[in-house]
């Protein structure tokens, strides 16, 4: 199941990718472009010609940087929803919820059922015994359900006018 965290390290490697191809082809190498490689052969291309493969990189990552900003990364300061066994005490935003957090991070029980189900099932099991923090958790919906919302809104939009 897609979820917030999951497109956030897509979009975050992408990022992450295009740097280390202008620093490739910077070093006037073009091999991460295997059809250009392929078509350039044993030639080597003109350094103007790398330029402008590097000023395109350069220009495509900051608009990925424009739309998806590092500052502003769903992720930041919510990895225990991702891995509630890993969290470190006080390093959490949370205060209230902190205790569950705790006590979901030793129990066996949950941590089996963590391991056996995807993120947004383990958080819905878990709203039984801790409302509060899988309540908290659960404001990161898998993206189908934000998808789902937004369309539904467009029809609705569209019916109005």
């Amino acid at each position: 199941m897609t979820t917030v965290f999951k497109l956030a390290d897509k979009v975050a490697a992408f990022k992450a990718k295009l740097e280390l191809w202008g620093r490739r082809v910077n070093r006037g190498s073009l091999d991460v472009f295997q059809t250009l490689a392929g078509i350039l052969g044993e030639t080597v291309p003109e350094h103007s010609f790398s330029q402008s493969v590097h000023d395109h990189l350069s220009l495509l990552l900051k608009e990925f940087e424009r739309y998806f900003p590092t500052k502003k990364d769903p992720r930041t300061g919510k990895e225990w929803i991702r891995d509630p066994f890993v969290n470190k005490s006080g390093e959490s935003s949370m205060s209230v919820q902190e205790d569950q957090l705790l006590e979901i991070a030793n129990d066996g029980g949950m941590k089996t059922t963590f391991e056996t189900t995807t993120l947004p099932v383990f958080w819905i099991k878990v709203m039984a015994e801790y409302p509060e923090i899988a309540t908290r958790a659960l404001k990161f919906p898998p993206t189908y359900l934000c998808e789902a919302g937004f369309s539904a809104m467009t029809s609705t939009k569209k019916t109005a006018e």
